[in-house]
């Protein structure tokens, strides 16, 4: 998608991707013709049959649609070849609804279906049956029921089975017109393609949900349908920076047509946000998981929902629910059914009511600190019986890691009375450090394959590690950052170590990350600091993040060996508290810096050795340290 035009260029595949050696490559994709008419965002594409009577088309049997949003204005294309070619956009809605629609779906009859968040204040399918020429705003509501648009602007979904049953799922507000009240997950059934609603209910009251975000539907055979979501039991604005509510996946599955639903927490013991979810656009910290996510079956019928993970280390899965403070991560997982009925009923299970499976492969977190290494599991599939090996235990701490220079490594079985999981995930425990000296969170290995393309970094900009720690005694931070040599200290240079913090917003309301770090003036002499970052929005793209200096880090230092050791008071800094967790700790270097870039860290106009992942002087990914206090080494 090109915002400045805007349009959108889409490629695609006959081959599954496959070159014509039948390898993986770009070569198995191609190119639409010429750039789509488009909106600025909310791409989406979709495809099934034409609806009666069809347009004259060629061999391809069926539509491709590609629809996005103007702001407010919707368009939707459709292709009559496969998407080679698009023919013009057509407006689905203007003033009537707002801009933010779901993804497309095209139901067995040719009906194409548009979600919309409020349509005068209501969820609403955009349906149009013929072919996409003309569309259709039908609220999904009935004489009982009504569903509230979402006022933290969350997509809604729509799924159509094998029969043309509809099933729409959304983020409905608790309160019309206000996000204070917190949300509920409302699905709701359509035998006439949205005309009429039936079967309007909450899917997450059975888990005490308050707070819903990015639904996602698919439908299968007659009757069979599933929907995802993010859930948190916590009430209020799950957008607001002190919403402290802690989100799992959940999903969603009726057999017999939305009489009935069957609500799971996937992720029961591994939290995939701490803290709030931001779906206004921008820069915000809790933007992590951006806008939404997806779900679809496979060919055996079991469900698969890809989402995004804002809390994957073990740091982060094992905090405690008062813990402040968040991963901030970004990772797409793929979540799959493991056991039970399908959505394709010739795939279910014999006796598929009281069917018994050996159980899934539990999920896995490791945190070792000094000698103490800390493991915790979620287990989302008992496989319809109870586990016997760890009953209803998911933690355990090894106390007997003692040696610095092992490995240690540990994977967890779940035993029921049908078998035992797959083994498949083996974690490392590598000695990483204490929370007195510096506990490494974050190690960059040295010749990453991608270094030889991009080029190495100059020895004292080259990240080795950073490590965070806790000096016994005292009420400060230590955060040290290690690069391959500072023999050579180069001028108008910057060394820093970043993390999230909605504490950075007493001292500018714009900011949401501390750094601390060092800084070199145009004749190499070194100082250190400590201050705020904030990244402006410039319309709707987010703009530089810019450092403001706060004060200097007294007891700061460097060794040429390339350490360099901050030490900034927690006063300072929030004051983090046992337990706490300082999320998407990271290492940045820049050089060259001018009067005009020395306070940016990204621009043009210098030597920027942050983005470029693929070398050692960006401390990548992003890591999480939990605070213990400054009264010993930390188990």
């Amino acid at each position: 998608l090109t915002l400045t035009t805007p349009t959108c260029k889409v490629s695609f595949t006959d081959t599954d991707g496959l070159d014509p050696l039948g390898q993986p490559s770009y070569a198995g994709w191609s190119p639409s013709s010429g750039p789509l008419g488009s909106g600025i965002d909310h791409e989406t594409i979709g495809g099934g049959p034409y609806h009666a009577p069809a347009p004259p088309h060629g061999p391809y049997p069926n539509a491709v649609y590609y629809c996005s949003q103007d702001l407010v204005t919707a368009f939707c294309l459709r292709s009559d070849d496969g998407g080679a070619t698009y023919g013009p956009p057509v407006p689905t809605y203007t003033s009537q609804c707002g801009g933010l629609h779901g993804h497309v779906k095209v139901a067995p009859d040719g009906t194409v279906f548009l979600p919309n968040n409020s349509c005068g204040g209501a969820g609403a399918v955009v349906v149009s049956e013929d072919n996409g020429l003309t569309w259709s705003i039908r609220p999904v509501q009935n004489a009982s029921s009504q569903t509230r648009a979402n006022a933290n602007l969350q997509d809604p979904a729509v799924g159509v089975d094998s029969n043309g049953k509809v099933y729409f799922a959304m983020s409905s507000s608790t309160v019309a017109g206000s996000a204070t009240g917190g949300s509920n997950a409302i699905v709701a059934t359509s035998t006439d393609r949205g005309q009429t609603w039936q079967n309007i209910y909450d899917v997450g009251a059975v888990y005490g949900l308050k707070n819903i975000a990015f639904p996602a539907a698919v439908a299968g055979d007659a009757g069979r349908a599933a929907v995802a979501f993010y859930g948190s039991t916590t009430s209020g604005d799950g957008s607001a920076n002190s919403f402290t509510g802690i989100w799992h996946l959940y999903v969603a599955n009726t057999f017999d047509g939305g009489l009935h639903w069957t609500t799971t927490d996937v992720t029961p013991k591994d939290p995939m946000q701490r803290g709030c979810i931001w779906s206004h656009g921008g820069a915000d910290i809790c933007r992590n998981l951006l806008d939404f996510f997806d779900m679809t079956v496979d060919k055996q019928g079991r469900v698969q929902v890809g989402y995004v993970d804002g809390c994957t280390d073990g740091a982060c899965v094992q905090a405690a629910s008062t813990a402040k403070g968040n991963a901030y991560t970004a990772r797409g997982v793929i979540a799959r059914q493991s056991s039970g009925r399908r959505l394709i009923a010739s795939f279910d299970p014999p006796n598929p009511l009281h069917a018994r499976s050996a159980p899934g492969m539990p999920s896995v977190t490791v945190r070792r600190v000094n000698s103490v290494v800390h493991l915790a599991w979620s287990e989302a599939d008992t496989g319809n019986a109870n586990i016997t090996s760890y009953g209803n235990q998911a933690t355990y701490n090894d106390t007997t890691a003692t040696d610095p220079t092992k490995t240690y490594y540990y994977k967890v079985l779940a035993v029921n009375g049908a078998g035992t999981s797959c083994g498949n995930n083996e974690v490392a425990a590598p000695y990483v450090g204490d929370t007195c000296t510096g506990l490494i969170v974050q190690k960059t290995p040295p010749g990453h394959p991608e270094q030889p393309l991009q080029g190495l970094a100059p020895a004292s900009l080259a990240i080795d590690y950073v490590a965070v720690a806790e000096p016994p005694g005292t009420n400060n931070l230590m955060l040290k950052m290690k690069v391959t040599s500072l023999a050579n200290v180069p001028p108008n240079s910057r060394w820093r170590v970043v993390w999230n913090s909605y504490a950075a917003q007493s001292y500018d309301p714009a900011a949401e990350q501390f750094y601390v770090g060092m800084r070199t003036d145009q004749n190499g002499t070194p100082s250190f600091e400590y201050g705020t970052i904030a990244t402006a929005v410039v319309g709707l793209v987010i703009g530089v993040p810019t450092e403001t200096p706060i004060g200097p880090l007294t007891g700061s230092s460097f060794n040429t060996d390339g350490t360099i050791t901050l030490i900034v008071p927690k006063s300072v800094v929030g004051s983090p508290a046992p337990g706490d967790l300082l999320g998407a700790v990271n290492g940045r270097t820049f050089t060259g810096d001018t009067p005009e870039t020395q306070n940016l860290e990204r621009s043009t106009l210098l030597v920027d050795h942050t983005f470029v992942k693929g070398q050692r002087d960006n401390g990548h990914p992003a890591a999480t340290y939990t605070v213990v206090g400054n009264v010993s080494c930390g188990p």
